[in-house]
């Protein structure tokens, strides 16, 4: 039983304890939806099985699944139940959502920028400024919304050095991804990147930028592309929607040495 009401010391009080109780329980099915736990054309559990699961009120049920009704994911059918409606994907599930979000070069087919603010002349705040990373003088700071068939998923702060993106085609941000930039137009050579990856929560201006769930599980990812001198050429501040991201990593196992196991016998010739 997952219990949705369960009182915390108040010195851990955060945005979503301040979210209606069928707010987060609409929440939580929307993730269920969005992960495929519960697939398209499925019908849901009762709402006593709810009601038991969450230790909630059958109210609260009703108003969490009216809630994701209106939004399209669940359609009621009289006499027969609640139903996941059909066309709903998980982003596992989804090839271009997840090239959208590990492509870091370049925009897949279906995916949008929405640029909301550029600024110049701008110091990189310490907080983005990664281990072994020397700060230039001057940045271009570009805050821009991503889209996939136009759901925003995904509010970035991106640092350009200033040098650099003087370099770029005029306007470039609102049609590329700055690092294809940076790649093809950046007069200095690129070394190493490196990221940071944590776990946030949206706060009401995420939530209203993304159109998510305040209090939203979100995935925060700070990067840092450094020349081969270790000046931070780039850094990248973005925020995902949980229920849209899915991270996909291809790798090369290096060659790792055996270690004999002193416990295992010795084989006698």
């Amino acid at each position: 039983m997952q219990r949705l009401g369960a009182i915390r010391p108040a010195d851990d009080l955060d945005d979503n304890d301040r979210v209606a109780l069928y707010v987060r329980l609409a929440r939580i099915f929307r993730d269920r939806i969005r992960s495929g736990e519960w697939s398209p054309g499925e019908k849901l559990p009762p709402v006593p099985d709810l009601c038991r699961d969450f230790a909630v009120a059958p109210i609260t049920v009703r108003q969490a699944l009216r809630m994701l009704a209106d939004k399209g994911l669940l359609i009621a059918i009289r006499g027969k139940g609640t139903f996941v409606t059909e066309g709903q994907h998980s982003a596992v599930d989804d090839p271009e959502l997840r090239r959208a979000i590990n492509d870091r070069l370049d925009l897949t087919p279906g995916q949008g920028i929405r640029v909301l603010k550029r600024e110049t002349g701008i110091a990189l705040p310490p907080e983005l400024q990664m281990e072994g990373g020397h700060p230039r003088s001057s940045y271009v700071k570009i805050t821009k919304i991503h889209l996939y068939n136009e759901t925003p998923f995904a509010l970035m702060d991106v640092y350009v050095d200033e040098a650099s993106y003087r370099h770029f085609p005029p306007n470039s941000e609102h049609g590329s991804k700055m690092l294809r930039m940076l790649t093809n137009h950046g007069p200095d050579k690129m070394g190493s990147s490196r990221q940071l990856i944590t776990i946030s929560h949206a706060d009401q201006d995420v939530a209203r930028a993304l159109d998510y769930s305040l209090g939203g599980v979100m995935v925060k990812i700070v990067s840092n592309i450094f020349s081969i001198d270790g000046d931070i050429l780039m850094a990248n501040n973005a925020l995902y929607r949980g229920d849209m991201f899915v991270m996909e990593r291809v790798e090369q196992t290096p060659a790792v040495p055996v270690i004999p196991d002193p416990t295992r016998p010795k084989d006698r010739h």
